[in-house]
């Protein structure tokens, strides 16, 4: 395979940078990968080149202020979760259609990367979405003995850091450094019922009900604090008009301790889960 550095250019000031991966024998099918809050694209760096070496062309990036894509001058508004969805997903998107015309484009997201397709303007471009580990993150969702670690983290972890140092530091979760707007929103999608809605606080609704490709969720069982089987079915919801499902992954069915939030990425993972996501990409 070929693996090239790319940058993405926003129109608001922004560069993205991303990793591409070209397949010797491609099969016709481009897959954009959407990832975590605050994850670097070099974590799902093995997973790429697992589907790269099957002939997908597969992308991954780093949302706005978080790893290498940074603005390009001072007037470049500050990053937000609502920005990935409606502006970085978007410039992403339309790059790799503009560069790819003749592949068919499939998106997967990884925890919020695939609650933000909700807010993607035309986001029936992708024909096919795998969801792994994204969550509907109102607390209320979360099981009743799992509840009290969740309001904490929405209601103080998230406010207490974003308004004393601007921001949530790296050492808080082990991801990268979130910038003040991107933690305030992750916390109050968090604490209100409206979920993903705008600064006023009205709901984003449209393009989840927009959404009418083919969609699977990976839940994994073991999943406690960020995304719990619970909050995947309750996103699932949302996408009203998708032809979806839900899959909760077990450890034990693929021979594992745990997979948790991130270890389906990982290089440890039991290559018989990734084989299974190849092959609904290339349905």
């Amino acid at each position: 395979m070929k693996i090239t550095t790319i940058i993405i250019k926003t129109p608001d000031g922004y560069h993205l940078a991303g990793t591409e991966f070209l397949p010797e024998q491609a099969n016709g099918i481009g897959v954009i990968i959407n990832g975590a809050t605050g994850v670097l694209r070099r974590y799902y760096q093995d997973y790429a080149e697992f589907l790269c070496q099957q002939g997908f062309t597969v992308l991954s990036y780093d949302f706005r202020g978080i790893g290498e894509s940074q603005p390009v001058h001072s007037d470049a508004p500050a990053p937000s979760m609502l920005h990935w969805g409606q502006r970085d997903m978007n410039a992403v998107l339309t790059d790799f259609i503009q560069r790819h015309p003749q592949l068919t484009v499939k998106g997967i997201g990884h925890s919020v990367g695939g609650q933000l397709l909700g807010v993607l303007p035309d986001n029936n471009r992708y024909c096919g979405f795998l969801n792994i580990a994204s969550q509907h993150i109102y607390w209320k969702h979360w099981p009743m003995k799992d509840r009290p670690l969740t309001v904490a983290f929405f209601f103080g972890v998230l406010p207490l850091f974003y308004t004393l140092t601007g921001g949530l530091p790296k050492w808080v979760l082990g991801a990268e450094y979130l910038p003040r707007q991107v933690a305030r929103d992750w916390s109050r999608f968090g604490r209100r019922k409206a979920y993903i809605a705008d600064p006023e606080g009205r709901p984003l609704r449209e393009g989840f009900q927009e959404y009418t490709g083919k969609m699977r969720f990976y839940g994994m069982a073991d999943d406690r604090r960020f995304a719990p089987p619970t909050t995947v079915y309750q996103l699932e919801k949302l996408f009203s008009n998708a032809d979806s499902h839900v899959r909760i992954l077990k450890p034990g069915d693929y021979r594992m301790k745990s997979i948790d939030h991130f270890g389906f990425f990982k290089k440890s993972m039991n290559r018989q889960a990734w084989q299974e996501s190849a092959e609904w990409l290339l349905e």
